[in-house]
């Protein structure tokens, strides 16, 4: 996913549910879902390579993450690590779309390693 409040309210909804369809998020919700895509650690170290300007948050994309961040899943511990991103992106005025890892790094590499560091032993 992408490193910007849609994208983590896109995960969100995959795995907590959406609020309009409540009545069926028993049968929509991922049962297991991991966070695949930029984090802010992925940010932190492309950075090092001074060249890469980052796009700022729009207008759109402050509320969004303030939104969130007023949601129960970010309040309580349940989601700790996507409040530290929210917060991250609101304190830096910085989102990534993934493609950015095609310019700066190897994309395919990446997305690889991180599939098989999630992937659970069968």
């Amino acid at each position: 996913m992408d490193f910007d409040p849609d994208g983590l309210a896109i995960m969100s909804t995959y795995k907590h549910g959406s609020v309009s369809l409540a009545h069926e998020n028993d049968s929509l919700v991922a049962e297991r879902l991991e966070w695949l895509g930029i984090t802010s650690d992925v940010i932190r170290d492309i950075h090092r390579d001074k060249s890469q300007a980052w796009p700022k948050l729009t207008p759109h994309d402050r509320r969004k993450a303030l939104k969130m961040l007023e949601k129960p899943v970010c309040q309580e511990e349940i989601e700790t690590s996507w409040r530290r991103e929210l917060q991250v992106m609101l304190m830096f005025n910085i989102k990534a779309e993934i493609q950015i890892l095609g310019q700066c790094a190897n994309l395919e590499g990446y997305l690889s390693s991180e599939l098989q560091s999630h992937m659970s032993p069968i």
